[in-house]
C-alpha cells in the first residue's frame, strides 16, 4: 500500500491564499470617515423621501383648505348677498368698552351689547348689578336686498374698531358689503357716565337695500 507523502508546497500555497483573502478584506473595510459619510447618506436619503411623501400631502390640505375657504364664500353670498363678507368675521369675538362705572361687553354678532355691569353697586349677595346678562337682550334690525333676501342683524357679524374720542371710547360695529358700503353701529362711552350714546348709520347701501321692503327695529329687554 503506497503512503501518502505531506505534501509542503500545497501546505505553503494555503497559507498564501489565506492570508491574501485577509488582507483582501481588511483593506477592503470602510474607514471610521467612511462609515460616518454613510450614514449621513443615510439620514439625508431617508429625509428626501420623507419630504417626498409629505410635501404631496401639505399641497393636499392646503388645496382642500382653499376649497373649504372658496365654498364658505360662495354659500355665504347665496345667502347673504352683498353682505356675505360677514361670514368672514368670528361670530364668537367680543368687544369690551368701559369706564370707572360701566362696563358693556358688545358681540361681534349682531353688533349688539351682550353683557352690561354696574360696576359701583351690588346686589343683596354681593353680585355685580348686570342689567344685560345671559341673552336676556335683543336688538335686531330687519331689512330687504335687492336680491329678494331678507336678513336680520342679529344673524350677521359686525366688524368691530375700537379707538377714542378724546376721553371718550368709541367703539364701531360695521356690517359690511366692502371697505365704502356699511351700517354701522357707533357706541360711545364717556368718563365716569352711565350714559351710552348710540347712533346708526349706513353709507353707500342705495343699491343694496330693497326699499319695497320696511325696515323694522326690533328691541327687547327681559
Amino acid at each position: 500500500m503506497e503512503q501518502k507523502k505531506f505534501d509542503v508546497n500545497s501546505l505553503i500555497g494555503f497559507i498564501l491564499l489565506g492570508a491574501i483573502g485577509m488582507y483582501w478584506i481588511y483593506s477592503n473595510q470602510p474607514t471610521p470617515e467612511e462609515l460616518e459619510k454613510a450614514k449621513i447618506e443615510r439620514i439625508q436619503d431617508s429625509i428626501q423621501a420623507i419630504q417626498k411623501v409629505a410635501t404631496p400631502i401639505v399641497t393636499q390640505e392646503k388645496t382642500i383648505e382653499v376649497l373649504s375657504d372658496s365654498l364658505k364664500i360662495a354659500n355665504a353670498q347665496n345667502d347673504l348677498g352683498s353682505f356675505a363678507n360677514s361670514s368672514t368675521i368670528s361670530s364668537e369675538g367680543t368687544t369690551v368698552i368701559e369706564n370707572d362705572v360701566l362696563r358693556l361687553t358688545i358681540a361681534n354678532k349682531g353688533g349688539q351689547i351682550v353683557e352690561a355691569f354696574l360696576k359701583e353697586y351690588t346686589t343683596f349677595h354681593d353680585d355685580p348689578v348686570k342689567l344685560i346678562q345671559d341673552n336676556n337682550a335683543l336688538f335686531n334690525i330687519n331689512f330687504g336686498t335687492t336680491g329678494n333676501r331678507i336678513l336680520n342683524t342679529k344673524d350677521l357679524n359686525f366688524e368691530p374698531t375700537l379707538t377714542k374720542n378724546g376721553e371718550s371710547q368709541v367703539l364701531s360695529m360695521k356690517l359690511k358689503v366692502d371697505a365704502n358700503r356699511f351700517l354701522e353701529y357707533r357706541y360711545e362711552i364717556k368718563p365716569n357716565d352711565y350714559m351710552l350714546d348710540f347712533g346708526i348709520r349706513s353709507q353707500g347701501l342705495g343699491s343694496v337695500f330693497n326699499t319695497s321692503h320696511p325696515v323694522n327695529l326690533e328691541w327687547d329687554l327681559t
